[in-house]
Order: structure tokens, then sequence, then C-alpha cells
């Protein structure tokens, strides 16, 4: 179950990046991310506004992921002879090519860098909503700050 939907991007959260097609896969992968972040908080918490915010920023994040891993993709299987024209110029002509295995390997980096910043993505929606707390429940068996630990 996605957390948000098409409307709510682009109504509330005024999200641009996703095309409507694109957006359920997408924000069905940032739900999932949010349930494994939250320890399944977040599905006890459907309607929390800060966590359909969170589904959209995460879902656009992952947007991000899919289009670096494409480039990768597409850097070692669209290249020429092993490498990929890098520029070419008009006076004295000349053509330069750099091999497919760097533009993979940028491509790549960028997407695990991408990948790498879901945590920070999703901490700055939820970091005040107790979703992702990590110690022991309190006395009264809730999540604090709820009785504040008596």
């Amino acid at each position: 179950m996605a957390y948000a939907d098409y409307q709510y991007y682009k109504n509330t959260y005024l999200g641009t990046a996703i095309q409507e097609t694109d957006f359920p896969r997408l924000a069905l992968r940032a739900s999932s991310f949010l349930d494994y972040y939250t320890q399944g908080r977040a599905a006890k918490n459907p309607d929390m506004e800060a966590l359909k915010m969170a589904c959209c920023a995460l879902a656009e994040q992952f947007q991000t992921v899919d289009a670096a891993h494409k480039m990768a993709q597409k850097a070692l299987s669209s290249s020429q002879g092993g490498a990929e024209l890098q520029s070419q110029s008009v006076g004295s002509w000349s053509k330069t090519y750099r091999s497919a295995g760097d533009s993979a390997k940028q491509a790549t980096e960028a997407a695990q860098l991408a990948q790498g910043t879901l945590f920070v993505v999703a901490q700055k929606y939820l970091a005040h909503t107790g979703l992702l707390y990590r110690g022991r429940g309190c006395a009264c068996g809730y999540v604090p700050p709820c009785c504040d630990g008596l």
C-alpha cells in the first residue's frame, strides 16, 4: 500500500518531477522503504501527514536512483567499440572518446549516492513523529515522549 497517491503528490506536496504513470511504482517503493525504516510503525499511521510527505519525497528520490541506473546501463550497452563519444570539434576536426566503463562507473556512483540519501530524505519529514524511535518503550508501553517516562 502506498502512503500517498498522485493527487496528493500533485496538489498537496506540489510535486512536478514525477509523471502520473510512474507515480504508483515509485510511491510503492517509497512506502516499502518507509515500512522498513520505521520498523513497521508507518503502517499503523497511514494517514499521518508527515508520512505522506515523506512518501512523495522518497518517490522523487527513487526516480533519481532509477535514472542513474538507466544511465549506467546505457553507457555499458550503447558504447562504440568499448568507448563512448565524449566531445567533437569542427575546426581542425577532432573526436574524443572515453571508455564506456568510466561512464558506467560514474552513473553507478551517482545511483549509489542517490540511494544513500534515502534515509536523510525520510528523516527530514519523520524526525519529530516518533516513527523513527529505536530505543525501548516507556513505562506506559507507548513510544516516548507520551508520558515522559512515568
